[in-house]
């Protein structure tokens, strides 16, 4: 028995040191991890949530540029819209104004030319009525010397008369026309 015993005891000698090293090796973790817990982990939460937040800033401040540059790009839409409605507006009145002034000067032209077919009208009546009298006053001429040759007698000295008797042959004779 006494080697049973001393074998026994060997075993329990040599599973002292292993188990006191186990011992002392589980205290030093709890040890090593209240250490870590005190501080390594407060100090690297801290940071992961200082990180953290600073992404979420970033996102943010991204989201929100995206979102102003989508507004700006609205404005610039409306703005080119509207300067494309004021180009074509532009256009359009420059068209109608070029309308109006093509009928207003052809409405001058129009009434250039009424006023020139006006004073070409007055212009023949003008120089047909002196046309006229001068024919009526070769006419009592010739009629004056036709019957001077005819009469050469009393009435011819009598100028005055013989006018006077022309012109009262002209008045019968366009009286009848």
């Amino acid at each position: 028995m006494n080697l049973t015993y001393r074998a026994a005891e060997g075993v329990a000698e040599s599973n002292n040191p292993l188990i006191a090293n186990m011992i002392v090796t589980i205290v030093v973790f709890l040890l090593l991890l209240i250490l870590l817990k005190k501080f390594a982990w407060g100090p690297l939460v801290n940071m992961m949530k200082a990180r953290e937040e600073h992404v979420a800033s970033e996102i943010n401040s991204a989201e929100k540029s995206r979102k102003d540059a989508e507004v700006y790009v609205e404005q610039q839409q409306a703005e080119l819209n509207k300067a494309r409605t004021e180009a074509r507006d532009l256009l359009e009145s420059s068209r109608r104004q070029a309308e109006a002034e093509q009928a207003r000067a052809m409405e001058q032209a129009r009434l250039e030319t009424e006023m020139s077919k006006e004073e070409a009208r007055r212009a023949i009546e003008r120089e047909r009525a002196e046309a006229q009298a001068a024919l009526k006053n070769d006419v009592a001429l010739q009629a004056i010397a036709a019957a001077r040759h005819v009469m050469k007698t009393q009435l011819a000295t009598d100028e005055a008369a013989q006018r006077a008797l022309v012109d009262q042959f002209l008045a019968d004779t366009k009286g009848t026309n």
